[in-house]
């Protein structure tokens, strides 16, 4: 493996996007007349790819060896799969070997790949996903803490909830007059006192692993918080500030240049995951009542979770109710449809 990545051509600056027909065309008509420079670089690209091939190979042998338990040296077998990626020889390859090799010389090789710049951002992307995975015990292990003495940032309401702060209530059958209670009151401690800027992610729509490549970096965070506080009543300053650090471990590109400014994003953003997957619920569940509907025109004028408030007032409509004229917080119709 040392020898094969050794004899491994430098890495060259580039591929002309003018030659890829003329690379397929010369495979398909061997005669084709090709000038010195074209011939030099068709000859630098055959000696790439066997020079990465005859790695990949050794990759492949050494992770069966790894899966098999039979490599003594970890250190040195990490040390081989970094160089390799850096060298840019089977990256995919090296990473899946790091990941199987772990903790702690796997993770600490791809903890260094995921801000090695010589590697191509895709690659880093999937170093950053197989980091995440190997780093979940230690996220896991602090959401087992108790949050004794730390500084909780949702009202108490919120951190009652039974449900992770991701996603909404399930549709129940028939949901008690006291879940939409709770919906109500959960709504009116999560609003706002004013008009936020347009803060909260944009939606993607993508796929995990087939869109990786436009994946945005908010949805990377996730691969950390979830884990890391699963539920409302975890979501403490402390903890989103250690996220601050381990997504800067992970190379996430952040928009925020300080844990502080972190903690105070990610908290406003989760209220605005919960009160979405709220407002979600009361239309799927077809609460229309006259202070579902107030809630969802108050979240509207606050510029929070305005799609799924925005989907409560049509479906409302739609459904034959008018909406009410604005109401105070606490005031009409009782806790469930009428």
């Amino acid at each position: 493996m040392e020898a094969a990545i050794a004899a491994a051509p430098p890495r060259t600056s580039g591929w002309p996007e003018e030659l890829e027909d003329l690379w397929d065309r010369a495979h398909e008509e061997p005669g084709l007349p090709l000038t010195d420079e074209q011939r030099q670089h068709f000859a630098a690209r055959r000696e790439d790819w066997e020079a990465s091939f005859k790695v990949q190979r050794l990759l492949r042998s050494l992770q069966e060896a790894v899966e098999r338990g039979e490599v003594l040296d970890v250190l040195r077998a990490a040390a081989l799969a970094e160089t390799s990626a850096h060298r840019g020889l089977g990256v995919r390859q090296d990473i899946a070997l790091l990941r199987d090799l772990g903790r702690p010389h796997g993770e600490q090789a791809l903890a260094r790949l995921v801000k090695d710049e010589s590697v191509g951002e895709g690659d880093r992307q999937d170093a950053r996903e197989w980091l995440a995975k190997l780093r979940r015990p230690e996220y896991r292990a602090r959401a087992a803490r108790p949050a004794d003495g730390e500084e909780l940032l949702l009202p108490k309401v919120v951190r009652d909830l039974t449900s992770g702060w991701s996603g909404g209530w399930e549709i129940e059958n028939e949901p008690t007059p006291e879940r939409f209670a709770q919906a109500r009151a959960v709504l009116e401690a999560l609003l706002p006192g004013k008009r936020l800027a347009p803060e909260e992610p944009p939606e993607w729509e993508g796929e995990w692993l087939e869109d990786a490549e436009d994946r945005p970096a908010w949805l990377e965070v996730h691969m950390v918080l979830i884990p890391l506080m699963p539920d409302a009543r975890l979501v403490t300053r402390e903890r989103l500030i250690w996220a601050w650090y381990e997504c800067e471990r992970l190379g996430i590109d952040l928009e925020d240049t300080n844990p502080e400014a972190f903690a105070e994003r990610w908290a406003a953003r989760i209220a605005g995951n919960l009160a979405r997957g709220m407002l979600e619920w009361l239309w799927r569940e077809d609460c229309f009542a006259p202070w579902a509907q107030d809630f969802a025109m108050r979240y509207i004028d606050r510029n929070v979770a305005v799609a799924e408030a925005t989907r409560l007032l049509s479906e409302a409509a739609e459904a034959g109710y008018r909406s009410p004229p604005q109401l105070g917080p606490t005031a009409g119709g009782r806790p469930g449809p009428p």
